[in-house]
């Protein structure tokens, strides 16, 4: 089994919105990264992209912008998302995560209130409710990177406590030689020239 990342998560229970459209909202952004699915769904909350129905498509029309595939703009429910990855994001940011993104993200029906129809109509018309989770994962590059800085810096940690451990060692200056005075040469009386012989005779010029 590989280790576990750090992770950041929120959730957002009692919502009153479709959670059809919650779950094809969450579709849409499932396994993306945090800045592309937050700035996604800051458009499609303006009404400028349209949201992918892959499931509860029912009645829904083709669009252009979609490639031809089923899909809306549902703003209520977009709007909840958005908030619910917002936070999430604060999250991470407040955790020291790098670069995040969108691992994990539900939405479901939470509770159903039965409720009748006004004036006396024996119809049923319920109010239910639904809930958002979100987990943001640090991305498998960030965390290498982080591992491998920290493996260098306790490297360079070590080296600096064993440098502090070891005692410097004072350099031994060499005491200056002794410089022993010249010798005097010697002349031996064989060598020394002799005041008795004649200076021999300058060749005469021609």
């Amino acid at each position: 089994m590989g280790e576990a990342r750090r992770t950041a998560r929120a959730r957002l229970t009692g919502i009153n919105a479709s959670y059809k459209d919650l779950c094809e909202v969450c579709r849409n952004v499932r396994g993306k990264d945090t800045d592309y699915a937050l700035e996604f769904l800051e458009q499609a909350a303006v009404g400028e992209k349209a949201i992918y129905f892959a499931r509860h498509a029912k009645r829904k029309g083709h669009r252009r912008e979609l490639g031809g595939r089923k899909g809306g703009w549902p703003i209520k429910s977009v709007k909840f998302v958005l908030g619910v990855v917002q936070s999430a994001a604060a999250n991470a940011n407040k955790l020291g995560l790098g670069n995040t993104k969108v691992a994990h993200i539900i939405a479901n029906k939470q509770d159903t209130f039965p409720r009748m129809s006004p004036k006396g109509r024996r119809i049923m018309h319920n109010y239910e409710t639904a809930f958002v989770e979100v987990v943001l994962e640090e991305s498998q590059k960030k965390a290498e990177a982080k591992k491998k800085v920290g493996a260098s810096e306790a490297k360079k940690a070590e080296v600096k406590k064993s440098d502090v451990a070891k005692p410097v060692e004072a350099k031994k200056t060499e005491a200056p030689k002794k410089v022993e005075p010249a010798k005097p040469v010697e002349v031996k009386a064989a060598d020394a020239p002799r005041a008795s012989e004649p200076k021999k005779a300058e060749e005469k010029k021609i």
